[in-house]
């Protein structure tokens, strides 16, 4: 019991100096929970909780709300993309929205695997973010770019197509 003990208390000393190291706030939302905020490029906020169970440390990050529309197109982006390995993949949670989510065993949590969390976390939710909200959102994108267009506002660049080479377009793009 006391090797299970030691080795939940390195867990939570690598998380928490990881994510103090890679300059992010953290905030203690419950007993050996804690949220965290990245920053990426296209999908500009990326909430992540983190909660160091018994034997793992678990995280979740909220995606995307239910899709408006085009449900089963999203489904297929999201499915493919977690064909590629890594410790982060796309689910569903209780109410149905889009989260990135994960699970690793305490022994494995190291700062190269919390690097890796964090990067895979980031990485899949820029890259996909842009065309899972013109397939899943398309009717609502239509409508705010023609609200900026009547505003004399520039379009929101979510609207137009994101180039990924190496690989071929997952179907028609919304105008």
């Amino acid at each position: 019991m006391a090797r299970h003990s030691q080795l939940r208390d390195q867990a939570r000393q690598v998380l928490l100096d990881g994510l103090a190291g890679a300059g992010l706030e953290v905030t203690e939302v419950g007993e050996d929970r804690w949220m965290t905020m990245l920053a990426g490029e296209w999908k500009r906020t990326i909430p992540v909780l983190f909660h160091l169970e018994d034997r793992s440390l678990s995280f979740t990050s909220l995606f995307s709300g239910v899709p408006d529309e085009g449900h089963a197109e999203v489904y297929r982006i999201l499915l493919h993309r977690n064909q590629r390995s890594g410790p982060v993949h796309f689910a569903l949670d209780d109410e149905g929205d889009l989260i990135l989510t994960g699970e690793l065993p305490l022994a494995a949590l190291d700062a190269r695997m919390l690097d890796e969390v964090l990067g895979s976390l980031l990485s899949l939710a820029d890259e996909t973010f842009n065309q899972v909200l013109r397939t899943g959102f398309a009717t609502y994108l239509e409508a705010e770019q023609r609200w900026r267009a009547g505003a004399g506002m520039p379009p929101n660049p979510v609207g137009e197509p994101v180039h990924d080479p190496g690989r071929a377009p997952a179907g028609p793009t919304q105008p």
